[in-house]
């Protein structure tokens, strides 16, 4: 692809891209960055176009150094303009990260978190005070780096009577419920600060403050409609989420304040500066004691053996401190953090110290391997390094998979079995994903517009190519998993505000046996080419109809065990492992 950037002809490729979303793709060029808006394909597409060009070309000058602003104009061969120029931000993480408990616990504290967020507070006070709004103020356009944030996708931005014309619907203001965003300026200050306080809260929690379950709000736009908050004794939280109990007083009075009385004044900043403290148990709270410790008293241990209905929950181990990694290979192996020290299920040292942020863990047997955003992988076996090599990075991600049987890693594009060191295929450098098990493993990368999805199998080289694989939309999270014969894909997207997850099965031969759009949330496992999702209201079986995978059945027996966020294993006795961010249940149905 060919574009113009000040009267310069560049040349972009596949591998220079470092973002996609619903309206827009975004790629490197030396030390910047060039957004390109995709082609209008109908009137409203075309209206939009037309409003982010006029934006662009007025774009005010002098806003926060947060703000990734436009720096210069993109054009194609014709010269006309298609996007524009900006900083190119390196290394950095969006928001969604810091309410995922298993990413941002024991890596990112709170008082670490509250001073993002007093940066985050300068940066909209300041915009406001110039007269812009963020608008679409979500977790996918807000990037950190340490204690900075960036605010990116700033052509979307509110300012001199142009509108914001989109809002995700996970923060957007329940006022604007309904409201067409794109004819007239509809954001204003208050908005931003609603979707402030549902970053933080959602950060604090682990939860969206609409999040959870109730008997007759079943979703999380009818319970901001009714303005139905987790501060409500009849919500249900997930197993994941940190209770309200930990939020001090203040912090509390005032998220309930814009969650269910619609205050929309400023978010006052004093209340990021309250100081928080880390309990022996492991709980990060801002209160005088410990909402934990103080309800369930110092000789309380939970159960290890709990029965509900037909479900079983057996707790296989507990930590203080994090789990990084789980898996079930001839028994249940992890690797967990715990008093500054990572260890393995047979107390062997991993690494000597707090497993930072971006760190990813993969368990081969009694090895570990651990990968950093650099690319630098090291194999650790009984408490020494054994191995030391390098993979790609996407992003931040280092491309590393491993399973008892293989290992893979990805050099200047080729795939590597590390063990035996085969290149068993190409796959676009900076942009792969991977996973694998036992007997198969499963990839895709992003080009053009379009997926490319394949499936590896263990002993074998080449990548068989997988169809029917794609979307449109920004990746919000992707996973696989896999049983002896099949595969299952699961990708959240995200484009015009909304999130929609989508779940594609395969036998080991790399036939189709099943996709599905929309549905529940939550990780996946396979056993004997059945689906069982975890959800907030339980586990869920999938079926195959018809070419499509739908939810057949619910076991709300098992509710208390497991959570969206939870990983599950199936074992082979039909059991199921779930990994939570300090524990491991194994359930069993009767």
């Amino acid at each position: 692809m060919h574009v113009f950037v000040d009267q310069q002809r560049v040349t972009l490729k596949d591998s220079d891209l470092v973002g996609e979303g619903g309206e827009a793709r975004v790629y490197r060029h030396g030390g910047v960055a060039l957004k390109l808006f995709h082609p209008a394909t109908d009137a409203l597409t075309r209206r939009l176009f037309d409003l982010k060009v006029t934006k662009l070309r007025r774009f005010p000058l002098g806003l926060p150094r947060e703000v990734v602003a436009p720096t210069g104009l993109v054009r194609d061969d014709r010269q006309r303009l298609v996007g524009y120029q900006m900083p190119l931000i390196s290394g950095a993480e969006d928001f969604g990260r810091l309410s995922s408990r298993k990413w941002r616990a024991g890596a990112v504290s709170n008082d670490a978190l509250m001073a993002l967020f007093r940066s985050l507070h300068d940066a909209v006070a300041g915009l406001h005070g110039q007269g812009v709004v963020v608008g679409d103020l979500n977790d996918g356009n807000v990037l950190f780096s340490g204690s900075r944030p960036f605010l990116i996708d700033a052509d979307s931005m509110q300012f001199g009577g142009f509108p914001c014309a989109v809002g995700h619907e996970k923060y957007l203001d329940p006022r604007l419920y309904g409201v067409d965003l794109t004819t007239t300026p509809r954001f204003d200050a208050g908005t931003d600060w609603y979707a402030f306080a549902v970053l933080l809260c959602s950060s604090l929690l682990y939860v969206h403050p609409f999040g959870g379950m109730h008997a007759t709000l079943p979703t999380l736009l009818r319970r901001a409609e009714a303005r139905h908050s987790v501060f409500r004794s009849d919500v249900t939280l997930p197993r994941l989420a940190a209770t309200p109990k930990v939020l001090p007083d203040d912090l509390a009075h005032h998220f309930l304040s814009v969650l269910e009385k619609d205050e929309r004044a400023a978010f006052p900043r004093a209340l990021l500066e309250l100081p928080w403290t880390t309990c022996n148990c492991g709980l990060e709270h801002a209160r005088a004691v410990c909402p934990d410790c103080h309800a369930l008293g110092p000789l309380v241990t939970r159960q290890v053996l709990r029965t509900k209905g037909r479900c079983t929950a057996r707790v296989a181990f507990e930590t203080s401190g994090r789990i990084l990694a789980a898996a079930l290979q001839g028994g249940l192996r992890y690797v967990c953090e715990e008093q500054g020290l990572v260890r393995r299920e047979d107390g062997a040292v991993v690494l000597p110290q707090v497993a930072g942020a971006g760190l990813r863990f993969a368990i081969s047997g009694a090895s570990t391997w651990v990968a950093d955003g650099s690319g630098r992988v090291l194999r650790v076996e009984g408490g020494q390094v054994v191995e030391r090599a390098r993979t790609d990075v996407r992003l931040t991600t280092p491309v590393l998979a491993a399973s008892a049987a293989v290992a893979y890693r990805q050099e200047q594009g080729w795939l590597v079995e590390q063990r035996t060191g085969a290149r068993v295929g190409q796959a676009l450098e900076g942009q792969t994903w991977l996973w694998t098990g036992e007997r198969l493993g499963l990839g895709f990368y992003r080009a053009g517009g379009l997926t490319v999805a394949f499936l590896l199998r263990a002993g074998r080289s080449g990548l068989k190519q997988l169809d029917g694989v794609t979307w449109s939309g920004r990746i919000v999270e992707a996973d696989a998993v896999f049983d002896a014969q099949h595969a299952l894909l699961t990708v959240v997207t995200e484009a015009q505000g909304r999130e929609v997850v989508r779940r594609w099965l395969f036998d080991e031969a790399g036939t189709s046996l099943g996709r599905s759009e929309g549905g529940s949330t939550g990780h996946a496992a396979l056993l004997g080419g059945r689906v069982v999702l975890a959800t907030d209201g339980g586990l869920v079986a999938l079926k195959r109809d018809s070419g499509h995978l739908i939810e057949a059945v619910q076991f709300p027996d098992t509710q208390d065990f497991v959570s969206a966020g939870d990983e599950v294993l199936a074992n082979t006795d039909g059991s199921l492992f779930v990994v939570g961010a300090r524990d491991i249940t194994q359930l069993t149905l009767t």
